[in-house]
């Protein structure tokens, strides 16, 4: 399955080894072997090869891809391109022979993170302070984007080795064993990480929060326990990500700040990497409409849809910040606008992969499972806490457990929409996706099938490697 990247991928990380952002790389770029002596025979060129990593998640647009994809498909985004391709997603109608994203970029950053982690173990020219913040981030790495695609595939190949003869015949592990690699990799990156923001030094404290600490392992941790019912390991580091970080991590109070750089409910984020002097994060580039929608283009043309419109409150701050509005003809589309620069010379805004306000939901909901609503040291407590950011007053609807689940997963889809494809997924886990996409993907012009909540298998990707099999409802 994945023998075309051993070559590919080699010149792919040296490439953004090379070109990629400064605040990412700023050494000279190491020989030509993704795992060689030259890449791990001295710190610098080791964190070169981990940091790369990042810029290309960054460059290729991975928040984007995941918000605008899972959004069409769910039901948070309407779709104005004539390309076929996003009418499929809208309509929820893919096909094998035309969708590969994310598997290929998934698989790609996972070889090399897998590279990353051979290399520090066979070679010694790496510090043992750089060697264990570098195996905790490729560890993190490999675990972030598994989480990925068991979400959207299934159960898929399990890869943790570089060995091309090995991964290229993969067969599917079980999605609990890969969720058992996933939480392995995360604690012992947790245990791994620095609790400080790190530079290229991995000894200096920066206030840049663009690579990951143990207070992002934490957080990972908490979203993946949370989507495999354990509740209380999820209570336990959403947690300690809230409570643990030494005041490290606070909401913040205007909403039109949390997506700016280094801002204090930042977990982790990307900054841009474009090499032109437009510095505005693909999120912003791609959602802000300042034409009428319509046509072939693929950028610009998704807009707010009815259902996620309809499901703000009234005097929700939300609605009024996070949600742009285009007037032409007397109609209005509405569009994401959580990113407002649609283009810009300077860094003011970094993507956000992971920030507070998720912690603060998944405990709700963490508490809520286990029975614990109190609106004091309970869901409701942390419900409250996003709810008064927004402008809105507490919570007070039925306190029975069905209701206040039903809250928090409201809660969830007016808060973090448009980010990484949480409102398809919660769909999935929680298993309302069949009566809600029964309802709405019709309006879109398609059909629903239970199938088609997972993704299928890229036809590519089958044809390689005997051992995969396509998932129901595909072709």
């Amino acid at each position: 399955m994945c023998k075309r990247y051993c070559y590919q991928i080699s010149v792919l990380l040296l490439l953004c080894t090379a070109i990629g952002c400064k605040k990412f790389v700023s050494v000279s770029p190491p020989p030509t072997e993704v795992e060689s002596s030259g890449i791990f025979n001295n710190d610098a060129n080791a964190v070169a090869a981990q940091t790369a990593i990042y810029s290309q998640m960054q460059s290729s647009a991975e928040s984007l891809l995941m918000s605008l994809r899972n959004g069409l498909m769910a039901d948070e985004l309407k779709n104005y391109c004539s390309n076929a391709l996003e009418i499929e997603y809208y309509t929820n109608s893919l096909l094998s022979t035309k969708v590969s994203s994310p598997w290929i970029d998934a698989y790609s950053y996972i070889y090399q993170a897998n590279a990353v982690i051979n290399g520090l173990q066979k070679y010694s020219g790496v510090s043992a302070v750089s060697k264990q913040q570098l195996t905790g981030e490729a560890e993190f790495i490999r675990a972030f984007w598994n989480f990925y695609l068991v979400n959207c595939y299934g159960a898929v190949p399990l890869i943790t080795t570089t060995d091309y003869t090995v991964n290229a015949v993969a067969q599917p592990a079980s999605t609990s064993t890969i969720y058992t690699q996933i939480i392995a990799d995360l604690l012992d990156a947790e245990n791994k990480l620095n609790v400080n923001y790190v530079d290229a030094t991995d000894s200096v404290v920066t206030g840049d929060r663009i690579r990951p600490t143990k207070w992002a392992a934490a957080a990972m941790l908490a979203r993946v326990y949370l989507y495999t019912g354990a509740n209380e390991s999820a209570e336990q580091q959403s947690s300690l990500v809230i409570d643990g970080s030494n005041n490290q991590y606070q909401l913040c109070q205007t909403l039109d700040s949390v997506f700016l750089m280094n801002n204090t409910e930042a977990i982790w984020q990307l900054p841009p990497v474009q090499p032109s002097s437009n510095l505005a994060v693909p999120d912003g580039e791609f959602f802000i409409i300042s034409k009428t929608p319509g046509g072939s283009r693929v950028y610009n043309n998704a807009t707010i849809s009815t259902q996620l419109l309809n499901s703000f409150e009234p005097g929700d701050l939300r609605a009024s910040h996070w949600i742009g509005d285009y007037q032409h003809g007397g109609i209005n589309y509405y569009y994401p606008y959580k990113y407002k620069l649609l283009q810009s010379n300077d860094l003011a805004e970094y993507t956000v992969v992971l920030r507070l306000a998720e912690q603060y939901l998944i405990r709700a909901e963490a508490r809520a499972q286990q029975g614990n609503i109190s609106g004091t040291s309970g869901a409701l407590a942390d419900l409250n806490v996003i709810r008064n950011r927004a402008g809105l007053p507490v919570y007070s609807g039925a306190t029975d457990q069905q209701s206040v689940l039903a809250a928090i997963l409201h809660e969830r889809q007016v808060e973090l929409f448009a980010e990484w494809g949480h409102r398809w997924f919660d769909l999935i886990r929680t298993k309302n996706i069949d009566n809600v996409m029964g309802t709405v993907t019709p309006l879109k012009g398609g059909s629903w099938s239970a199938d088609w909540a997972l993704y299928p298998i890229p036809f590519s990707e089958i044809a390689s490697d005997p051992k995969l099999t396509q998932n129901p409802g595909y072709n």
